[in-house]
């Protein structure tokens, strides 16, 4: 798409043109997403990050100077979202969110033996039953319950409406809590052995 017909469209966009957004998006979304992936090296990501771009262009069309170029103001906002993603603690050590913590719950130590022993009994366990989580049972409950994330970072970054994700994070915990318990119904010794 040529220049001119870009600045035309965020001209319209910003006029309250709903369909010439839409023909912004199917247009230009493909080369966002390959932008986005070149930064995270992940489709998923790539995408997410697409998609929050968007949003932030409808939420902020009217920061957009019609004298200038749109294509450039769109890769400013795009490359923005993308950085800041890269900025986030959890994305400089991990690839997928969650793992560092479930990693740093499998290296937990105490000065007691006996707590050390618990604790490490306690985290393997929590560690297989997160393990019988779908893909994005997982992901939420890490990212909600595991690393304190807010619910709404989390909707956003899962591309999720926050309905969906308190859905999804209700059946992970319900799903996590029988699994340790039936861990723990397993470990007891028999009654009256």
């Amino acid at each position: 798409m040529h220049e001119e017909d870009l600045n035309a469209l965020g001209l319209a966009v910003q006029q309250g043109d709903q369909r010439a957004f839409r023909t912004l998006v199917e247009a230009l979304s493909r080369t966002l997403i390959a932008t986005a992936y070149r930064y995270t090296k992940d489709w998923e990501w790539a995408r997410d990050l697409t998609q929050d771009t968007w949003l932030r262009v409808h939420r902020h069309i009217d920061r957009y100077d019609p004298g200038r170029s749109f294509g450039a103001w769109l890769r400013v906002v795009h490359r923005n979202g993308c950085m800041d993603h890269l900025r986030r603690k959890w994305v400089r050590h991990e690839s997928t969110p969650g793992d560092e913590v479930l990693t740093r719950l499998q290296g937990v130590a105490s000065d007691d033996p006996e707590t050390d022993l618990e604790e490490k009994e306690l985290h393997e366990r929590l560690l297989m039953a997160v393990g019988e989580l779908s893909e994005s049972q997982r992901q939420v409950f890490v990212r909600v319950d595991l690393e304190r994330t807010d619910q709404r970072e989390v909707a956003r970054a899962l591309g999720m409406r926050s309905g969906t994700l308190r859905a999804t994070l209700h059946y992970a915990r319900k799903r996590v809590a029988s699994a340790l318990r039936g861990m723990e119904r397993a470990s007891r010794p028999e009654e009256g052995t």
